[in-house]
């Protein structure tokens, strides 16, 4: 009867850490078999940090060379001084050290013969890190110094790879600040974390190549990136299971013991909240130090990722705001053709409307005439009641097409020098009809003399604001004074107006103030600002009562900005209301 021995079934775990636990290399150099020999038999159940020895044997110094040219991770050498010539050992320490350049090999002096190799000059000329004879280095002192060799060795290979690691972290950090897609900056993130796993000496950092980024979109996980045989995690059906545990994770909820053996989840922090995490596999291997290191360099991903997340906001708004202001500049453009259209339109209209007016305000006085003359005094009011109706339509006519003038920058001056006080009579004698039953009064306190203006538009101007009084006015009184002084309008404020300096020489640098004054109904005064507007009167309701379209004020106040000079209101409901005009005594285009 044949007996078959079971095999003992291992655990995937121990098949992790038997597989991919690498050995220590160690080289011995030594002429002598004996040596080599007892050597292996000394070190043969040698263990350090659960990885056996890998031992390679020399016999020379020029083999020794050949062997560290071929394998470039031993860790530590022990070499005879005395072999093809009575300083091998000493020359293959200078081969390792300097044109090997190896710096991290710990060399091992072990020789038979020390008057050869004085301990003290070796120590001193050349870069070894411990030196014994023979004699003394019995099997418990050779498992000591290979111990304490491959510790010293471990922890410099650890040190450089930090070194190696953090500069890898600096050089790539710009790199992740730079604007580019979610989608990019993910693939990149895991690229440069799987990297940093495999950058170690002597397998201290695993070799990994299996990973995914997953993200939490409110509440769900999502695959952002994968790499390895995760590249089309949408083809892998262990992604649904990886996505549970990582919700679980999200969920701070103890995932460790759903996690495949040699895997490792990192998280994802956004001021101190886990937005995502990392997984990847075949990192059985990370220790403490190395998961420190994948820590900073995910924290420099997660800084960056808050960047980029700024930038793509601030550029979806900066687009969102050059949609915003291509359409507002469209509807301007639209506006600004539209207002032209207008414009124009009222221009024209304003032009052909005159001309049939003119012609009925002439034959109403024509026929008006000759009713007098026949003696048909009947018809008389009706008639004089035609007449008033077309001069108050060629009135609005008027406004109309000087404001159209004003919206299309066509307003022309015509200057002339001429007396003020034959224009204030003027406007006297036109105003005086249209007063029902209000006093006028003129003051002019100092001479007015010449003034070189358009002549007309100032005219219109008087006319209006006075116009304005009398229609806001109830059997009151409305002053026109006029007065000529140097002060610069800037200098003075409305209530000043009666302390003005006056001249009692007229120059052509003064400046001339009209001030229109009633004790109508008044303006309130979250109207003033608006009543310069084109078609506004201080109360919509007025429009009924008193009439009017609402551009005299705009169009005096262009005229007077034409000029050089401006108007100012001041008004009190119920009580009264001020416009003063300045103006510059001699225009300047």
């Amino acid at each position: 009867m044949k007996l078959i021995r079971k095999k003992k079934n291992k655990s995937k775990t121990d098949s992790y850490s038997k597989t991919k636990q690498p050995t220590w290399k160690i080289l011995i150099v030594d002429d002598d078999a004996d040596i080599h020999a007892m050597t292996r038999l000394a070190l043969d159940d040698f263990e350090f940090f659960g990885r056996k020895l890998q031992l390679f044997q020399a016999m020379s110094g020029i083999e020794a060379q050949e062997i560290l040219a071929a394998e470039t991770k031993i860790a530590v050498a022990l070499i005879d001084v005395v072999m093809e010539t009575d300083d091998a050992g000493l020359r293959l320490v200078e081969f390792i050290r300097n044109q090997l350049k190896n710096s991290s090999i710990r060399l091992i002096i072990r020789t038979g013969q020390p008057g050869m190799a004085p301990e003290k000059q070796v120590i001193e000329d050349y870069d070894i890190n411990d030196y014994k004879d023979k004699t003394e280095l019995t099997e418990g002192k050779l498992y000591t110094t290979i111990r304490l060799a491959l510790k010293s060795y471990r922890d410099m290979i650890t040190l450089k790879t930090n070194q190696k690691a953090l500069t890898k972290i600096l050089e790539i950090a710009p790199e992740l600040y730079h604007p580019q897609s979610i989608t990019q900056f993910f693939n990149g993130v895991l690229l440069q974390v799987i990297g940093l796993c495999n950058l170690g000496e002597s397998s201290l950092i695993s070799s990994v190549s299996d990973g995914i980024v997953v993200m939490a979109n409110e509440n769900q996980m999502m695959v952002q990136a994968g790499t390895g045989r995760f590249a089309n995690p949408k083809k892998n059906p262990e992604v649904e299971k990886i996505l549970k545990i990582c919700s679980g994770r999200l969920l701070e909820e103890d995932c460790k013991k759903l996690l495949p053996p040699g895997t490792v989840l990192i998280p994802l922090n956004v001021q101190n909240k886990i937005i995502g995490l990392i997984y990847l596999e075949n990192a059985q291997s990370l220790n403490e130090t190395n998961q420190k290191l994948i820590h900073i360099m995910v924290n420099q991903c997660t800084s960056a990722l808050e960047n980029l997340q700024l930038y793509l906001d601030l550029k979806e708004a900066n687009q969102k705001t050059s949609q915003l202001l291509n359409m507002a500049e469209q509807a301007r453009e639209m506006a600004t053709a539209a207002n032209r259209a207008k414009t124009t339109f009222l221009a024209k209209m304003s032009h052909e409307l005159r001309t049939p007016l003119n012609a009925i305000i002439g034959y109403s006085d024509l026929i008006q005439e000759d009713a007098a003359d026949i003696g048909c005094e009947d018809i008389l009011p009706d008639l004089e009641k035609i007449q008033i109706a077309g001069q108050q339509l060629l009135t609005i006519i008027t406004d109309i097409l000087d404001i159209s003038k004003i919206e299309a920058n066509k307003l022309e001056l015509h200057l002339s020098e001429f007396e003020l006080s034959r224009l204030i009579e003027e406007v006297r004698l036109t105003i005086q009809p249209i007063l029902k039953g209000n006093q006028f009064n003129i003051e002019s306190p100092c001479e007015l003399g010449v003034i070189y203006a358009d002549y007309n538009k100032l005219k219109q101007i008087l006319l209006n604001l006075l116009s304005n009084a009398t229609k806001f006015t109830d059997k009151g009184t409305i002053t026109l004074t006029t007065i000529r002084s140097t002060v610069f309008p800037e200098s003075i404020a409305q209530n000043q107006f009666n302390q003005l300096p006056l001249v009692t020489e007229c120059k052509n640098s003064d400046w001339l103030y009209f001030k229109v004054t009633d004790n109508g109904v008044g303006i309130p005064s979250e109207q003033l600002k608006i009543i310069f507007e084109p078609f506004i009167q201080a109360d919509d309701s007025s429009t009924r009562k008193f009439g009017g379209t609402g551009l005299g004020l705009p169009i005096s106040q262009h005229f007077c900005q034409a000029m050089g000079g401006d108007i100012s209101v001041d008004s009190t409901v119920g009580e009264c209301s001020i416009f003063t005009v300045q103006l510059p005594a001699r225009v300047v285009l």
